[in-house]
């Protein structure tokens, strides 16, 4: 008996899974084209996936390479007052415009004024 019950179990399913089971299953399940496969491996593959990255890498070394021939403006103020007293004012500022040949474009203002006022700090003015 129970090798009856074994055979017929054994039967049922391989006669099961030689019908047709492509009738089961959704329209959009049953085939997929050429080109929906290389869109599925283009989305998901790892290496694809990698591959993306480096092409975001070198992009953002690109974009940080250009900037580093944006122009720059710096401007650095001190200032020192006591008691109505002006110690010093101290104003250096400029601007520079790199190029690609090495050669740096640069234009600044200096204006130090006050009575302690460092020596190596103060300019000629001529008017």
């Amino acid at each position: 008996m129970k090798y009856l019950v074994l055979l017929l179990t054994l039967l049922g399913t391989t006669i099961y899974s030689q019908t047709n089971k492509e009738e089961q299953l959704p329209l959009n399940l049953k085939e997929m084209s050429y080109n929906e496969y290389l869109g599925f491996v283009k989305k998901y593959h790892p290496l694809v996936k990698n591959a993306n990255l480096e092409i975001s890498k070198a992009q953002a070394n690109l974009m940080m390479a250009r900037g580093g021939f944006d122009p720059k403006l710096e401007l650095d103020y001190n200032k020192k007052q006591f008691q109505g007293t002006e110690y010093y004012s101290i104003l250096n500022s400029s601007f520079k415009i790199p190029t690609w040949y090495g050669i740096d474009i640069k234009a600044g203002f200096d204006e130090n004024e006050g009575y302690y006022l460092n020596p190596q700090t103060k300019h000629l003015v001529t008017a």
